[in-house]
């Protein structure tokens, strides 16, 4: 899988501008993702670019999540390189 980062897309929808968090390869598929939602106004790093996924586990665990769930989030973010 690509490597992906963090970017924060902020949207105007004509009333309101907000911010979605998106995981993409590159400004240019972040925008993508959102496309639809309203004009881009920013694209910029997010504050967050990796994710403890051990804590992540324990989390999904502790609700009740069952291992073969965890497995595949955790696997899926670190192939995209979003593992601390």
């Amino acid at each position: 899988m690509k490597k992906l980062n963090v970017y924060s897309v902020y949207l105007d929808d004509g009333k309101d501008v907000f911010r979605v968090t998106v995981p993409a390869a590159s400004k240019k598929d972040a925008a993508e993702y959102v496309r639809g939602n309203g004009d881009v106004v920013a694209i910029k790093p997010a504050d967050l670019q990796d994710i403890d996924l051990d804590a992540l586990a324990d989390t999904l665990k502790r609700a009740q999540w069952g291992q073969m769930e965890i497995d595949i989030i955790t696997r899926a973010l670190a192939a995209c390189g979003l593992d601390r």
